[in-house]
């Protein structure tokens, strides 16, 4: 009875939870805490018994990011910057060991739950933030005011920058983080919608492919470009799993490809974000040559710079930023100058960080979760793992709490699911 009573405040909180994308960073950290000692506390008590073996490897293999944080921020170096580094991913440790030791077993309903709950919120705060973004803006057009029409501001490359930056004050979501959590809410609503297509009515298909309109909507008008990507590639291997006549395939990736093509011809933001991408683009920036892309020329290089000198060790997760920061005043202090850019790719950064095991190890989380829920016909977690590493090949996802917590949430979800759900 005491068992049943803890599970059930176990899995409120995990509704809590999942809950993040409108939960602020304490918010947030209490109700962790909170998951994660009930998990801790209850897993001692009743479920050692349960727990096998040789999942201990496993949860190892999830640990080894964290771990490597860990050993390289107490072995060589404390400096504030290092211990920052260590304590944003934390949730790499935390996540892990509760789902592995919680005796709590998640069945359909309970999922479908967590998954729902995740899918509102994320909507929530992405309308909210949006709106918010679009009515600033909108004050702003007129005759004598910064545009004087409607045209002219979608003519504006400007636009997309004050579109992004006004949506991330009042969300306090990263545009980048906040397109992954589209992301990750458009395949699990296409999981849904492929998996109960059959049992559907006309109507309700419909409200499906109209909720994943507004979903892809509000994510390409945040003009984040490698997360709608990895989104649109995760989405069409999706389709073509729950496909059984995988010649259909073809024509889910035609659609995909209209689909992109109106939205860059319809939505300004995300059309003068790819607009950016050419080989014209990719010389040094300048003071008077700047924009999204060619910015990435100079942290690429100064990145690859730091890797081949200390491609085995690293040079510590918390001295990347400045090396990185000394590197890019060397090339231009005008463009680069009080930024702090980060190297822009999850790989390199756990690469110059901890050495060559720190990228190998991420990787192999990714594959392992892949292939694992892939055999046990899981496809959403096979989708919601590329999406992420597509998405860390330009983007550090794990060096703010929305991306590291939405990685740890669904890797260990997904991660335990052959003990864990059923």
């Amino acid at each position: 009875m005491w068992k049943e009573r803890i599970n059930k405040i176990s899995f409120l909180v995990l509704c809590v939870l999942a809950c993040f994308p409108v939960l602020n960073t304490k918010v947030t950290v209490i109700f962790i805490i909170a998951f994660t000692s009930i998990s801790v506390l209850s897993g001692l008590a009743y479920g050692l018994k349960s727990i096998d073996k040789k999942r201990i490897r496993e949860v190892l293999l999830l640990l080894t990011p964290f771990l490597l944080i860990f050993l390289r921020t107490y072995i060589t170096e404390r400096t504030p910057d290092s211990l920052f580094y260590l304590e944003v991913s934390t949730s790499l440790l935390v996540f892990p060991v509760a789902f592995f030791l919680s005796p709590l077993v998640l069945n359909q309903k309970q999922k479908d739950t967590l998954s729902l709950l995740f899918v509102l919120s994320t909507l929530a705060i992405m309308i909210y933030g949006e709106f918010i973004a679009g009515w600033k803006i909108a004050h702003y057009v007129g005759t004598g005011k910064y545009w004087p029409s409607v045209s002219s501001v979608f003519n504006d490359p400007a636009f997309t920058f004050h579109f992004r930056t006004i949506f991330e004050t009042h969300s306090h979501i990263h545009p980048t983080y906040a397109s992954a959590f589209l992301g990750i809410s458009i395949l699990l609503i296409l999981d849904r919608f492929l998996k109960t297509f059959d049992s559907l009515n006309g109507r309700s298909r419909l409200y499906y492919i109209f909720g994943l309109a507004i979903f892809i909507l509000l994510q390409a008008l945040l003009a984040s470009r490698t997360p709608f990507i990895a989104t649109m590639l995760s989405s069409l291997v999706l389709i073509f799993i729950y496909l059984k006549r995988k010649i259909l395939a073809l024509y889910a990736l035609g659609g995909i490809v209209l689909l992109c093509t109106i939205l860059l011809l319809m939505v300004p933001s995300i059309s003068s974000r790819f607009k950016e991408i050419s080989f014209s683009n990719t010389s040094m920036p300048s003071e008077t040559n700047e924009n999204s892309f060619n910015i990435r020329v100079g942290i690429y290089e100064c990145t690859t710079d730091i890797i081949k000198e200390n491609w085995v060790w690293g040079i510590g997760p918390g001295n990347v930023q400045s090396a990185l920061n000394q590197c890019y005043n060397s090339i231009s202090k005008a463009v680069y100058d009080q930024k702090n850019y980060n190297t822009h790719n999850q790989f390199f950064d756990y690469w110059a960080g901890l050495g060559i095991i720190g990228p190998i190890a991420l990787l192999l989380i990714l594959v392992y979760t892949s292939v694992s829920n892939y055999k046990l016909k899981n496809p959403v977690a096979l989708a919601i793992s590329l999406l992420f590493l597509i998405s860390m090949l330009t983007e550090n996802m794990l060096i703010r709490q929305n991306g590291i917590v939405a990685f740890a949430f669904f890797t260990s979800l997904y991660f335990f699911s052959t003990r864990r759900l059923e």
